[in-house]
């Protein structure tokens, strides 16, 4: 009598070795594909994608005050301490896009794209928060979210440098203060979260699952249209008005923002974890479902989107419309196949959840 296990391994290997070959290699034949609930897709998420994620975003967002502060303190040769400021707003940047990809649970619940990534900039706004010259956290919360945040930052460090020892330098300390405390906040949301025990508590799981489904489309939009598409149609034959353009870290940040979607979306490798044990991507959550054939498709369509990702860039247009074109197509699968064999009804238009 053949052995449960390889019973399963049989069944779901055999619509992989009906799409071919190079469907087959991303998981061996022989390895048997858990069925996966979603309580354990919701464990493997938080656990080990988005706590990680969140520290991440933590450690670098809490360099930034003190890199602001030697900025302000360089007195009459603030190069190098510009530089440093620099440099670090960029890993943090790096950190958050990746983390606020797929904006799920705390990063919805506290509105946190709208409190530290506000775009587009508002210079008028920052040029008056600096006037008011305010004094503390306290005072930072009359100003609005347009003239703080990771743009703000941005502004301040590029188009308007802050120079030492003036009231745009000490403005910009108080908002790298905002972030971190942001960052601090949603670092002990998501170890929260990641704490819970969610193979016990499915009906939790299931809204949770379907919110990042419709997050995870959502962000694929967001990255398409408004960060890439959207400012390109805008230009009228100009330089696009792309995010992070100031800094010359577009890309980066078009980039950062694929690695969060891939991630939730595609496995990485053929590894196969056990419920709960580690993280289940859409395409692996098919697999232990037995809808391989649809597996194979979000996998060679995510491939697409990502070997175009990986050579964008946001100076030439024809690179940019090159990966606009497969991250469209990646959005209409998923919500044509993906969201209907995952019984969920796409709702939200958008990744901020506003």
């Amino acid at each position: 009598m053949t052995p449960p296990v390889l019973r399963l391994a049989i069944r779901l290997a055999l619509p992989l070795l009906l799409a071919g070959t190079a469907v087959a290699q991303v998981i061996p034949a022989h390895v048997a594909v858990p069925f996966y609930t979603p309580g354990a897709f919701m464990q493997g998420v938080y656990r080990h994608w988005y706590a990680p994620r969140a520290d991440d975003f933590a450690v670098q967002a809490a360099k930034l005050g003190p890199a602001l502060e030697q900025l302000c303190a360089s007195g009459g040769n603030p190069t190098a301490a510009q530089q440093s400021a620099r440099r670090q707003w960029q890993a943090t940047v790096q950190a958050w896009d990746t983390l606020s990809a797929v904006a799920v649970g705390p990063l919805v619940q506290r509105r946190s794209l709208r409190q530290i990534d506000f775009t587009p900039t508002r210079a008028e706004l920052i040029e008056r928060a600096i006037r008011a010259a305010p004094a503390d956290a306290q005072a930072m919360e009359r100003v609005g979210a347009p003239a703080k945040g990771l743009p703000a930052l941005e502004w301040l460090l590029w188009t308007q440098p802050a120079l030492p020892e003036t009231p745009a330098c000490r403005y910009a300390v108080l908002v790298a203060q905002g972030v971190d405390d942001e960052a601090r906040a949603l670092a002990l949301a998501f170890a929260e979260q990641a704490r819970r025990n969610w193979l016990e508590d499915e009906p939790a799981a299931v809204p949770a699952m379907s919110e990042l489904v419709n997050q995870w489309v959502g962000g694929i939009e967001r990255l398409r249209w408004a960060a890439m598409e959207k400012p390109q149609r805008a230009a009228g034959g100009k330089t696009p008005a792309y995010p992070r353009a100031a800094s010359g870290t577009t890309s980066q940040s078009w980039r950062a923002q694929w690695r969060g979607l891939q991630a939730l979306g595609v496995a990485a490798d053929n590894a196969v974890p056990q419920p709960g044990e580690g993280l289940v991507p859409l395409e692996t959550y098919l697999r232990g479902r037995g809808l391989n054939p649809l597996a194979a498709t979000l996998a060679r369509s995510a491939a697409d989107a990502g070997r175009e990702m990986s050579r964008v860039d946001p100076a030439e247009p024809t690179r940019v419309n090159a990966a606009t074109r497969p991250l469209a197509t990646l959005k209409r699968l998923a919500e044509a196949q993906l969201a209907p064999a995952l019984e969920v009804n796409i709702g939200f238009s958008d990744a901020d959840g506003d």
